[in-house]
């Protein structure tokens, strides 16, 4: 540890010598324990890999809708399933009879702007029907939920499979790189499937909840592959039919389609796990720590307040404390520059562990309030996030000023800012996306995890 103490009065008093006049007359005859005293120090910071075993399962944007199997071999692998249910849309009217509607097709369409892992490596689209219950829309589920709640996810659900890359193959150059091109992700129903569809009763379509009895949902899983994960936009049902109506007196065939879609009035679950994760965090050495995103490895900082106050007291005894600076570097080591590297998030939350379950619980927190959680900004030229915790700490330090052992414990989460229509920063939401990366910890022999803390007292 290391400090620096600089006695300003000396300064103080030269400069009264300098020049005599009243605005300096009082600081000329000041007692010397009055003095200003600032003090630099440095303060090692204990951490400890953590694994925070659920997130919010709600997938309320397009930030947060995952579907596939990822595994890398540092960071092990990640899983994301959806239980999805779907709104019709009310009051909808079918032709009536005399007209002769028919169905053509179900169809399941998946959209998605954007994906992660490999475009050219298969994954196996299983589709299952939920026959057990369907989500609560107040029910507040986290990420572990029980698939097993919903369906016996068996032969007898299963409504179909499909095979397929995040780029489709058969497609041009020309057309993956067009402005209008959004990769689609679609599956059709057996006949059998699309006839039940076409045929419920007019009142399945008098609210969501009459529909929800006929169509509980469906259950979205990968069973085979482990090398992508795509991040959804939009989930669609999709019945397309035709019928037939008089134009110009001559019969004219008309065809059509009803949309059900996946949107905010129903629920769209994401189940998420991470099945070798504590075999990956037992081969970490201890001189790194690992951050990985999606309900998996946020490591845990203890902050030494207690010895924080100690120092301080040694220092200026009973002076008024004022914490001028405390920044907290969270370094990056052991960087992958491969193209199949994992993302390093954008912005990382330093939050305390007594408001965690707060936060997943809300999915979302306030931005306001840095005495509670602190948000830094990747500086990819430093390979570093700073972390300016003057005021957490200043809050801490002096609401129990004589005890010398306490640790605050804080956890360092991947998060998305929240954005208002200007662009400023409302809250943030743990990110879902996928994304790791090292730091360096308090044992590390090369740069050890540490507070550069400025402080004083008069």
């Amino acid at each position: 540890m290391k400090f620096y103490h600089f006695i300003i009065a000396a300064a103080v008093a030269a400069g009264c010598l300098a020049c005599q006049t009243d605005d300096t007359v009082g600081l000329s005859i000041r007692p010397e324990q009055d003095a200003i005293t600032v003090i630099v120090d440095t303060f090692i910071v204990r951490s400890e890999n953590y694994h925070i075993e659920a997130i919010s399962a709600q997938c309320s944007d397009s930030l947060s809708m995952l579907l596939g199997n990822y595994y890398s071999a540092k960071y092990g692998a990640t899983k994301a399933e959806l239980v999805i249910q779907f709104a019709a849309p009310e009051g909808y009217v079918f032709p009536d009879i005399a007209y002769q509607p028919q169905a053509d097709s179900l169809a399941l369409i998946l959209y998605y702007f954007t994906w992660f892992g490999s475009k050219v490596e298969p994954l196996e689209l299983s589709i299952y029907e939920l026959n057990k219950q369907t989500p609560n829309y107040s029910t507040n589920y986290l990420s572990d939920f029980s698939v097993s709640d919903f369906t016996d996810a068996t032969a007898a659900q299963l409504l179909g499979r499909k095979v397929f890359t995040s780029i489709d193959q058969s497609l041009s150059d020309s057309v993956l790189s067009g402005t209008s091109f959004i990769p689609t992700l679609r599956y059709t129903f057996p006949d059998t499937i699309r006839d039940r569809f076409f045929n419920f009763p007019q009142t399945a379509y008098a609210s969501n909840e009459e529909f929800l009895k006929w169509f509980k949902g469906l259950y979205l899983t990968t069973t085979y592959g482990s090398s992508t994960m795509i991040y959804l936009r939009e989930v669609n049902l999709r019945l397309y039919y035709h019928y037939t109506d008089k134009k110009n007196g001559n019969d004219t065939t008309v065809n059509t389609y009803i949309t059900y879609p996946a949107n905010k009035e129903v629920r769209q679950l994401n189940h998420i796990s991470h099945p070798n994760i504590d075999q990956v965090m037992m081969q970490v050495a201890d001189s790194v720590q690992l951050v990985k995103n999606t309900g998996g490895i946020y490591p845990k900082l203890h902050l030494p307040v207690g010895r924080i106050r100690q120092q301080i007291h040694d220092s200026i005894g009973d002076k008024i404390l004022t914490v001028n600076s405390a920044i907290l570097s969270v370094e990056l080591t052991e960087l992958d520059s491969s193209a199949t590297a994992m993302p390093i998030p954008a912005d990382l939350l330093m939050l305390k562990e007594s408001q965690l379950n707060n936060l997943i619980l809300k999915n979302s927190i306030a931005t306001s309030g840095d005495s509670i959680g602190v948000i830094a900004s990747y500086n990819s030229s430093t390979k570093e996030y700073l972390f300016d915790i003057a005021r957490l700490l200043s809050a801490n330090i002096k609401s129990n000023p004589t005890d010398y052992l306490k640790e605050e414990t804080v956890l360092l989460i991947p998060v998305d800012r929240i954005f208002n229509e200007s662009g400023t920063t409302i809250g943030i939401k743990i990110r879902k996306r996928l994304g790791a990366f090292t730091i360096r910890s308090a044992a590390n022999g090369y740069s050890p995890m540490r507070i550069e803390l400025v402080y004083s007292g008069f």
